[in-house]
């Protein structure tokens, strides 16, 4: 069972003098306190802004902490060695649609996101905890000083901080692609490390409510909903998907909009 984190028992802590005005920036916007000195438990959750980043520490801040990062070079690299041919592109179907509107709806560090905007989707991330959200703002802020990231993140993303069942609700027209990846029991297959997975489930636990978002993607008529799935775990819901891709450790369900 992970340790669930109440984010209002979230700290923020600058490591140095240099992160201070970072520090205080990110405490205004969370409503967080800010501390100057650490207790040293072994799962005391902390957001720590070091190396200019905003990191989550799931105990004391000399530890590597959690962070989003996009790097344009892993994403090309990803994209010359699959090109469109890869699992992920062709699971969003981008050689029909190779600009599609993509909400990514269980953005997490923004990994799939981000090289979707890289091929050149347009990708709304949502993303409904408020650490995991503020951790991906600051790596698109980042990103936005950098003039490799700037243009695609600046052209290409946009986040909401929002539950997502209830953000989908409230959208007045569907994309072409809903894309979902949510928690799962077990590790699933992907390009975060198991740190970074043990954070993120401590954030957000499991995703109980996976099959209501499923139904909630599949309510907005999309002309497509994608979910990624570990190899060998059921449909969620027991939804049975139009078709599957599988990869070596992972699957992609498509769900078309004839079926909705």
């Amino acid at each position: 069972m992970p340790i669930i984190i109440t984010e209002g028992r979230i700290s923020i802590y600058p490591s140095d003098e240099s992160s201070l005005e970072k520090a205080r920036y990110w405490s205004a916007r969370l409503g967080a306190p800010l501390v100057m000195q650490l207790r040293n438990e072994k799962q005391n959750p902390i957001l720590v802004v070091a190396n200019n980043r905003l990191e989550i520490h799931l105990g004391h801040s000399k530890q590597k902490g959690v962070f989003a990062e996009f790097s344009l070079t892993k994403a090309h690299a990803i994209q010359r060695q699959e090109g469109k041919n890869g699992l992920l592109p062709r699971a969003i179907g981008l050689r029909k649609h190779p600009h599609a509107t993509v909400w990514d709806v269980t953005a997490g560090l923004g990994q799939d996101g981000f090289l979707l905007a890289c091929y050149g989707c347009r990708v709304h991330w949502v993303e409904r905890s408020r650490i995991v959200a503020a951790l991906l703002e600051d790596a698109v802020q980042r990103g936005l000083a950098d003039r490799d990231t700037q243009p695609i993140l600046q052209d290409h993303v946009t986040l909401d901080t929002a539950d997502a069942i209830s953000w989908m609700h409230e959208q007045c027209s569907p994309p072409e692609v809903i894309y979902l990846d949510p928690m799962f029991a077990k590790a699933n297959a992907s390009a975060l490390s198991k740190k970074e997975m043990q954070v993120l489930r401590s954030l957000v636990g499991l995703d109980d409510d996976a099959p209501e978002l499923l139904a909630a993607a599949l309510r907005c008529h999309p002309q497509r909903v994608v979910v990624k799935r570990p190899l060998k775990a059921p449909p969620l819901d027991g939804r049975a998907p139009s078709f599957s891709l599988q990869g070596t450790t992972i699957r992609y369900d498509i769900y078309l909009a004839e079926q909705m």
